[in-house]
């Protein structure tokens, strides 16, 4: 195997080079200042530009070739091997020039989004999210003739392998069918309940704690993590390294506990990576998908049951007194009331999926040509209004420019989210056949078993099977949107 043993350390070097990328990223959205933006921004095309020089080498092409003669030992190599010419055969169909131009427009448009979202200024956004478009676009023209996908189906493949507008309307028309009647049905049961919200703010520092408190719970490894705060929750770096952020609401710190919730479902995955694979293509994630089932796993089936509320009680009155408004009772009541919302991080589960197909409709359409840049927000408001009945025209802040995922050029992603929540739903339904008694662990705050559990079935597999192999293989099917469906039902109605 000695060509393969070469290209092992040659996507050790890349991979370290992607490292300091994330970082530096990271750095970009928690403590960098201001006005180091645009150098940032051309540090970190030279290093891309790096990585893709040392991914679409001849000497790498010749790599790959003799290696797929080779004899590898392990089906783990087979797959490395795969990811690792997948790689070689995107970065070859992208000029270095592209690379270099267009990460320092969307490195700007992420930078003008943060500015002009918090002024409602679409008109100052747009040409930033226009021209980074541009860039998106292209690239993704000429990946499509590689992959022989159409151009969107490989904005969602990069984040998700195997995901296809086949496959994805498939699933969307079932959720399209069922979700509005269901969530009537909840809305009008729901109306009936007696509520009490919070009236008085909450301390920011004990926010932080009780964040930090529930990381522990959750199992998060502070020896190789962090938590801290920026405009849009998000986790980020590599198992070693992992770091996590969140933001704060005085009003409302079940938004920020939620957000936190999420992110360490991110980070576990991460933590729980093989470590003897960590600077190979195999040992890291692949799939959002599959990432995003992990964090609604842990938000959603595990964190929005009642017997997780009996555990949040003790801790939320350590923090903030004992007061009935903190009642596992109530906090269940108010983390699961399904309502109307502008905005997609604040939805309820039930309706999430609805703010996620609002947002594949409108990429499809743009990818298509069917409508531009210019037309988002006129659309956004009559999508806004088809699946909620809320208009957005000239509120921008809470709609066309309320996700940062645009202006990073994260088109296709979003239909990550909802496959990671079905998903979720499935693993954790095959979860609690084999632990039954898990809520009674649960109202404890011992998360130990689902911990161990994850990393057994899920974490240790890194990307050496696909999510839809290993949904298989751990469920007996393949994905059932009426599993989410289902228990949707049992848990409200």
């Amino acid at each position: 195997m000695k060509h393969y043993s070469q290209l092992k350390k040659h996507f050790v070097r890349i991979s370290h080079l992607h490292y300091i990328q994330r970082m530096l990223m990271w750095d970009e959205a928690v403590m960098m200042p201001s006005g180091a933006g645009n150098h940032r921004g051309e540090a970190l095309a030279t290093l891309n530009q790096t990585m893709q020089k040392l991914i679409n080498s001849k000497k790498i092409a010749a790599l790959i070739d003799s290696a797929k003669q080779e004899n590898l030992s392990s089906l783990w190599d087979e797959a490395n091997l795969a990811w690792m010419e997948k790689k070689y055969r995107l970065a070859c169909c992208i000029p270095s020039q592209l690379t270099t131009e267009s990460t320092k427009s969307l490195l700007q448009a992420f930078q003008a989004w943060r500015q002009y979202r918090e002024q409602n200024n679409w008109v100052d956004f747009l040409p930033h999210l226009k021209k980074s478009f541009q860039y998106i676009y292209e690239i993704a023209q000429r990946k499509s003739q590689v992959l022989q996908l159409s151009p969107y189906e490989v904005m969602m493949d990069h984040f998700s392998p195997g995901l296809t507008e086949v496959k994805v309307d498939e699933v969307f028309s079932i959720l399209k069918k069922q979700i509005p009647d269901l969530r009537k049905r909840i809305m009008d049961q729901q109306s009936q309940e007696k509520i009490i919200s919070f009236t008085q703010s909450s301390d920011l520092v004990k926010q932080q704690e009780l964040g930090l408190s529930m990381m522990r719970t959750m199992q998060f490894d502070f020896n190789h993590g962090r938590l801290d705060v920026s405009h849009h929750p998000f986790c980020d770096g590599i198992p070693v390294d992992i770091r996590i952020t969140t933001r704060y609401n005085k009003d409302n710190f079940l938004d920020s506990l939620y957000g936190v919730i999420h992110e360490t479902g991110h980070a576990l995955y991460e933590q729980g990576m093989p470590r003897k694979w960590i600077f190979q293509p195999v040992g890291q994630t692949q799939s959002k998908a599959l990432h995003e089932s992990q964090s609604l796993l842990h938000e959603y089936e595990v964190c929005h049951s009642p017997a997780f509320f009996k555990f949040l009680e003790k801790e939320v009155k350590h923090q903030f007194g004992d007061d009935e408004v903190f009642s596992a009772d109530n906090l269940y009541k108010l983390k699961t009331r399904v309502r109307t919302n502008f905005i997609r991080v604040s939805a309820d589960e039930v309706s999430y999926p609805l703010h996620v197909i609002l947002r594949y409709e409108i990429e499809k359409q743009l990818f298509t040509g069917e409508i531009s840049i210019d037309d988002l927000p006129k659309i956004w408001d009559e999508q806004m209004i088809k699946y909620f009945g809320l208009p957005t025209k000239d509120n921008y802040k809470d709609g066309v420019m309320q996700d940062m995922h645009w202006s990073w050029g994260y088109f296709g992603y979003f239909p990550s989210y909802t496959f990671g929540q079905l998903m979720a739903a499935q693993f954790y339904a095959a979860f609690l056949k084999e632990n039954d008694g898990f809520n009674d662990q649960l109202k404890k705050g011992n998360f130990t078993k689902l911990h161990q559990w994850l990393q057994r079935n899920i974490y240790s597999h890194g990307s050496s099977i696909s999510s839809d192999e290993l949904l298989l293989k751990l469920t007996g099917e393949a994905l059932n949107p009426n599993i989410f469906i289902n228990r949707v039902e049992q848990r409200y109605l």
